[in-house]
């Protein structure tokens, strides 16, 4: 079945979503059936084209989550969004495809080596061909950029290598770099989630004081040999199995950097530049107000 011809019972009707849209704003005109291939290059798609970015956090703007409401942001508006948005909208067109899929929750490791207390990640998994996999379309940070197979052996993936082993009780997806070195990304559950199961994760990020996202400006945007991160005063280009993290200095740095986070997207490079500018403004009150 070609993508110019995709019909489905959601394409047509009250209530329904034209997935041919959907296919456009990926750039996709691959074959639609539920084979390992077919979810391997949708994958890849959505990754290449739609960037990680919560850019109107800042003012206030709560996260449609229902499927209508992102698909008008991610497909329509040609924004990009975050796991809550991004994550459950690929799953449902995966299930019209005729994937076995399920919505579940992660839990991020953090860089001062502990597990982040909340499950407030999400992911797929989803079986094809007699196979689990894991399918991550909505992180920050580097995580992989194909479906990757839920078993313990090494993974190549644009550079990078990741596994999933069990540990504590739960699956966990560990990734190595150049170095050679594995680290925890997260770890995923088993039980599938609808939205009244992680509606509580827009809140709780809107007023916990120790939110990674609340007060940041946070975008990325996958690359076939990694992926290149804006979060905040900080550049990471993560490449080849290899990181550096650049510090930018001034609004023509960020500039410059939110530029080729967005690139494709130039019409949201003056908000997320505005946007970068009233967190720093609001981080200088900050501090002074500590003083």
């Amino acid at each position: 079945m070609e993508s110019a011809a995709f019909s489905s019972p959601l394409s047509s009707g009250s209530g329904a979503l034209p997935w041919g849209e959907y296919l456009r704003r990926l750039e996709y005109d691959g074959p639609l059936e539920a084979t390992a291939e077919c979810l391997r290059a949708l994958c890849s798609a959505h990754l290449l084209a739609v960037p990680y970015e919560m850019l109107d956090t800042l003012d206030g703007t709560v996260p449609a989550l229902d499927h209508a409401g992102i698909f008008d942001r991610v497909v329509r508006r040609r924004r990009g969004g975050s796991c809550l948005q991004t994550t459950p909208l690929l799953g449902e067109f995966l299930r019209t495809l005729g994937f076995e899929v399920s919505l579940v929750a992660g839990q991020m490791w953090r860089v001062s080596n502990e597990w982040w207390p909340h499950w407030d990640h999400l992911v797929l998994v989803v079986e094809a061909e007699g196979q689990r996999r894991l399918v991550d379309v909505g992180f920050l940070m580097l995580s992989p950029p194909a479906p990757l197979l839920i078993r313990d052996e090494p993974q190549e993936l644009g550079g990078w290598r990741f596994r999933v082993v069990e540990e504590d009780g739960y699956r966990t997806v560990l990734r190595s770099g150049a170095d050679g070195a594995w680290a925890p990304v997260y770890r995923f559950a088993d039980r599938h989630l609808e939205v009244a199961d992680y509606e509580w994760i827009v809140d709780f990020h809107r007023a916990a004081e120790d939110s990674p996202l609340a007060g940041t400006v946070l975008c990325s945007r996958t690359l076939p040999d990694g992926k290149l991160v804006v979060m905040g005063d900080n550049f990471l280009r993560a490449r080849g199995g290899r990181q550096e993290i650049e510090y930018l200095a001034d609004t023509a740095e960020a500039e410059r950097a939110l530029g080729e986070v967005l690139h494709g997207h130039p019409h949201l490079l003056a908000g997320a530049v505005a946007a970068w500018e009233k967190a720093r403004a609001n981080r200088r009150d900050s501090r002074r107000r500590m003083v």
